[in-house]
């Protein structure tokens, strides 16, 4: 069975470092809402990650270990 892992975590401007401990996994911050979203895809496309958006707006990037 693989491991899943989070990768990173994506939030807006109105996620801050202070209220998200992202523990091993990246945090990026993005403008807006729209870069979010952009980020969120080139991340995932490059790690070969899939993605889950939390009810709070921030998205996970997730990989299983290979």
């Amino acid at each position: 069975m693989e491991d899943i892992k989070i990768f990173a975590v994506i939030g807006s401007s109105s996620h801050t470092n202070e209220t998200i401990n992202s523990g091993n996994a990246l945090f990026i911050q993005a403008k807006e809402e729209n870069e979010q979203q952009s980020l969120v895809r080139e991340v995932a496309l490059a790690v070969r990650g899939d993605t889950v958006k939390l009810s709070n707006g921030l998205y996970l990037v997730i990989t299983a270990d290979r």
